[in-house]
């Protein structure tokens, strides 16, 4: 599934840009995907924008710079979730790249995966596509940063 979602993301940079579910799903079956990991993938998304709006996240807000915030994570989170990774989520929020409406919604999207544990790598996608999903222009290296260990774990 984390493919597909890569190659979303690749395939349309501007998260406006794709098309119907149904079109969509037509495209990534001719471009190879298995027809189960597309259906998951098509569910995962439509989850995270249910999320994004029941969280009444505009893709006009601007991100807030690190509030004071402190997140305990739940003991299926942390099972799910590498200590890594939530390292890496308060890294983002102390920095202001994301706000804490954004970790909650990073959370739920992470929480709804069917993988019983989340690395490093995944969730820099998962954050990626949250992102991507509210319209939020990335810094490139911020780009870089969320890309560039999927890119060198495809390539081998």
């Amino acid at each position: 599934m984390f493919d597909i979602l890569a190659y979303l993301v690749e395939r349309y940079y501007d998260f406006g840009t794709y098309p119907d579910q149904d079109t969509l799903s037509q495209q990534l079956i001719a471009a190879g995907f298995d027809t189960q990991d597309v259906n998951q993938a098509l569910r995962w998304l439509s989850g995270l924008e249910a999320t994004t709006h029941a969280h009444h996240v505009s893709t006009g807000e601007r991100r807030i710079q690190g509030d004071a915030s402190l997140r305990q994570y739940a003991q299926a989170e942390q099972s799910k979730i590498d200590a890594d990774s939530r390292g890496f989520l308060q890294f983002l929020e102390s920095a202001g790249v994301l706000n804490g409406t954004q970790r909650e919604i990073i959370v739920d999207r992470i929480m709804a995966l069917d993988q019983v544990e989340v690395g490093l790598d995944e969730l820099k996608l998962v954050v990626l596509l949250v992102l991507w999903n509210q319209g939020h222009a990335l810094d490139a290296l911020l780009l870089d940063e969320l890309l560039v260990d999927r890119r060198a774990a495809t390539h081998h």
